[in-house]
């Protein structure tokens, strides 16, 4: 097939040469070829807009040759690149819905976290960005008998129950409205967190629904501000990302103090089990902390190298698709 593509056009011979000798080394398909595989060979082949060109019209001319679709037509390279970015949208929706349906919803301060960062990552995967996550007031939410939730003002969207497949905006907003309603009414901490351990939340049917931030600020000991104010976008990024990479904010649980009983504060502290003293050396902990130090290192670098090819293939497909562009405006104008 090589010497058909070839043949079909004698005068773009050495383009197509030097493309089936780049696809041979970098183990891809000449024909035939994805505009994204185009792209990079363009990337790794630089020169002029002239020679750029011409290269573009040698591989179109023999995916023609061969009853093929073009690589190199802005409509083929506009659609790639609008696939890759779909495609990317997807796949972070997935991604931020799966960290949201991991959260804890019942128990310490540790649920209450996780009931509001469900939210601001269903939001994101939804694909509002941070500052109108920041700016969301809860009565812009709406959940419908289905459990689609509804965000109305100027976004106009809809969430639903099957997308991503297995997640359920309805419950994760309820769950979360439920505490911003409590806490709207009992301005308590303690009553939040007694309520949030074994999910007792009293009925709020009637209860007026008041304009309050949808992302509200959370401190390390559950308290949220009073009246209610909304976090800042750069928090509410700092969160989405920690989550998305796997690497969560720590935070630490309240101890839960009952009351009722006078002594409770007087209760005798567990005395530690008696272990015979062993010598793990001058080094042990220091060897301990640099292996987890580079562990984390190497595991937080992960996503952020995915996040840089697909970056990349972006930029290769949209440098492309804007040569072509200029070239044929270039080539109107002339006319």
């Amino acid at each position: 097939m090589r010497g058909t593509a070839a043949g079909s056009n004698k005068s773009y011979r050495y383009e197509w040469a030097l493309f089936t000798d780049w696809c041979s080394a970098v183990d891809q398909t000449p024909l035939p070829a994805l505009p994204v595989t185009l792209a990079e060979f363009l990337d790794d082949s630089p020169a002029g807009d002239r020679v750029q060109i011409r290269r573009i019209s040698a591989i179109n001319r023999a995916h023609l040759d061969a009853g093929l679709p073009p690589p190199g037509r802005t409509t083929a390279l506009r659609l790639a690149l609008d696939s890759a970015r779909a495609q990317r949208r997807h796949h972070r929706a997935r991604q931020l819905a799966a960290a949201a349906g991991n959260l804890p919803t019942v128990g310490s301060t540790e649920a209450l976290f996780g009931r509001r960062d469900a939210v601001l990552l269903m939001l994101a995967a939804a694909g509002l960005s941070y500052r109108a996550i920041a700016e969301l007031d809860r009565t812009d939410l709406t959940v419908d008998a289905a459990g689609n939730v509804s965000i109305g003002g100027a976004h106009r969207l809809s969430l639903t129950a099957d997308d991503p497949a297995g997640f359920r905006p309805g419950e994760v907003w309820a769950r979360w409205d439920t505490v911003l309603r409590f806490a709207d009414r009992y301005p308590s901490t303690t009553l939040v967190l007694d309520h949030l351990r074994g999910n007792t939340f009293p009925g709020m049917t009637g209860w007026p629904q008041r304009a309050c931030p949808v992302a509200v600020p959370i401190d390390r000991w559950g308290h949220m501000p009073l009246p209610a104010a909304a976090m800042s976008a750069a928090a509410i990024a700092e969160i989405v990302d920690a989550h998305r990479t796997g690497l969560p904010p720590r935070r630490g649980s309240v101890p839960h103090r009952r009351r009722g009983r006078s002594d409770d504060t007087h209760d005798a502290a567990p005395t530690a089990p008696e272990h015979d003293s062993i010598d793990l050396g001058s080094g042990y902990y220091e060897a301990g902390i640099r292996a987890r130090r580079s562990a984390h290192t190497l595991l937080t670098e992960v996503p952020e190298l995915y996040d840089d090819v697909e970056d990349r293939i972006d930029a290769l497909l949209a440098r492309t698709l804007d040569l072509l562009e200029q070239h044929t405006n270039t080539t109107d104008r002339h006319e």
